[in-house]
């Protein structure tokens, strides 16, 4: 019944993507020489968008957590909408057996211009508020924008050696356009896994982290609970007390070292540069000082709380055999 009044809520969100998938067609009728229908749908395909938007406000106010990916997908759509025509015309042309160097080439511009947003606009779109709220979204567009942009960027390759060599070395081009295939479904396939062998190692660091935490609240449990009476013999204790800690907070902050170490590791590459960590600097930073805040004699109610929201985004791609 949920299901049923969110789409009786919303349904009118349906306007949006009905309006952009006019205006995309309108774009590839106008490319392939229909000038005058394709500028008909180009614009009463923003007529319909701009019919939606309503829709769409009311839908971003109900959870403070939808602007951010608006913003995400806003910034796709408008590269996606001047580099995706490009390849569409030129795979069909391919198929009907009248493609020329020349689409080769431009389907091969587009492409390298869709690797580009993928790589370098997701990340700087990327929201930076509630970030643990949203980590589990985040982790899985991490995997699927990089796969995504693997995928563009082989085939831009595959373009651009078409444009070179379909003319003159067709047969050598196709095996040469498979193999290149099956790179990308491999590349596919390790980004994947790259991000599962991380959710792991990061979820299995913070179970650790949070029982070296229990283990230090029992110490210390049982250190008050055994203070004597005497004020001499209690600062004894202290001391004593204090001291016998010290193991117990080393662990603990030994295991945190393996966390950050995690939390700052890019979730779909090795090249920090273009990869989008784990958690931004700015977030390690705050949870380190409250796992610090906690280790030195604090509440560990804070720490506990981002650690479990932590192990949360991480507990659905949990893969011991990654």
């Amino acid at each position: 019944m949920a299901s049923v009044r969110t789409v009786r809520t919303h349904w009118k969100l349906a306007v949006l993507p009905l309006g952009f998938a006019t205006i995309l067609y309108g774009d590839l009728l106008f490319r392939d020489g229909q000038q005058r229908l394709g500028k008909f749908l180009f614009i009463g395909g923003w007529v319909v968008a701009f019919a939606g938007m309503p829709a769409l406000n009311r839908y971003l106010k109900a959870n403070h957590l939808r602007e951010g990916i608006l913003k995400i997908f806003a910034i796709l759509f408008i590269v996606g909408s001047i580099a995706v025509p490009g390849p569409i015309i030129s795979l069909a042309r391919v198929f009907d057996g009248t493609a020329q160097p020349i689409n080769y080439r431009q389907a091969a511009l587009s492409l390298a211009l869709i690797y580009i947003a993928l790589t370098i606009l997701s990340r700087i779109a990327e929201p930076r508020d509630h970030v643990l709220e949203r980590l589990a979204s985040r982790i899985q567009r991490a995997a699927v924008f990089r796969a995504l942009a693997n995928v563009t960027g082989i085939c831009a390759v595959v373009a651009f050696l078409g444009a070179r060599f379909v003319a003159t070395h067709p047969v050598p081009l196709i095996s040469t356009g498979l193999t290149l295939v099956v790179a990308a479904a491999v590349v596919t396939h390790k980004t994947f896994a790259r991000a599962r062998k991380l959710c792991t190692q990061i979820h299995t660091d913070t179970q650790t982290l949070l029982r070296d935490l229990d283990e230090l609240d029992q110490a210390r449990r049982h250190a008050t609970a055994s203070k004597p009476k005497s004020w001499v013999l209690r600062l004894r204790a202290e001391r004593e007390a204090g001291g016998g800690h010290a193991d117990e907070q080393m662990a603990a902050l030994r295991t945190w070292d393996a966390v950050k170490l995690g939390l700052s590791t890019p979730v779909d590459t090795g090249y920090r540069r273009i990869g989008l960590p784990f958690l931004t600097d700015e977030v390690v930073a705050e949870i380190e000082a409250k796992v610090r805040a906690a280790v030195d004699g604090g509440g560990t109610g804070p720490a506990r709380a981002d650690l479990l929201a932590i192990q949360r985004a991480c507990s659905g791609r949990v893969d011991v055999l990654a």
